[in-house]
Parts: C-alpha cells; structure tokens; sequence
C-alpha cells in the first residue's frame, strides 16, 4: 500500500528514473526548510507527483516514446489511483490533477495504461 510517508520509497523502488530527480527534490527542499529554519516538507504530495515523477521522468518519457518508462510510469499511476488507504486520496487527486490532465488515449505508452487510468482518461 502507498500512503502519503511511503510514496518517496514507492517511487523509488517502482521507477529508477525518478532517483536523480528526487534526489535533487530533496535537497531543494532541506536548502529552502534551512533559508526559513524550519522543517523540510519531504513528504509534499503535489511536489512529488508534478515536479519529480510528472516533469522530470513521465513526461520527458512521453515526449520521447520510451516505452520501458512509460510502461512502469503508468503501472505506477495505476498503483496509486487505486490505493485504498485513507490518506491516499489526495494522492489519487493529484495524480488526477498533475499527470492525467497532461495525457490523452493517443499518448505514446497508452497501451500500457491500466484500466482506472483508462476509465479516467476517456471519460468526458
């Protein structure tokens, strides 16, 4: 299960891509915690999502048609659009918001798309 502490780990583990992107993720957050001297929010749903796994590896993914990424990029997006914990559904909703809104069924990889993605993406 995927919840909001584990999503960083699940990442990780499921796309290798996102390691060097997250990392520097990280880093830009513990420098602007250190600027503000307060904590380091490393674990930001909507960061995450967007900047590190959308931006930096789906979606250079899609532009060029690698299909090893997008195959685990949309296993990925189907594992956390269909988490059941309760904390997950912000997660679900920023999938929603910040990856599907950015795809359509003529999206290079689309095959590999799961069947809660492909309800979501051909739904009016």
């Amino acid at each position: 299960m995927v919840d909001v502490a584990t999503l960083r780990d699940f990442l990780r583990s499921e796309v290798p891509e996102v390691q060097a992107p997250l990392a520097a993720w990280e880093q830009r957050e513990i420098a602007w915690a250190a600027e503000y001297e307060t904590e380091p929010f490393l674990d930001n749903v909507y960061g995450l999502i967007s900047e590190v796994f959308w931006w930096e590896v789906f979606e250079p993914a899609v532009s060029a048609a690698d299909v090893p990424v997008l195959e685990r990029c949309y296993a990925v997006t189907e594992a956390l659009l269909t988490c059941t914990v309760t904390p997950s559904n912000m997660i679900r909703e920023c999938v929603c918001i910040r990856v599907l809104k950015y795809l359509r069924p003529d999206s290079p990889g689309y095959a590999f798309a799961g069947p809660v993605t492909r309800r979501l993406l051909e739904s009016p």
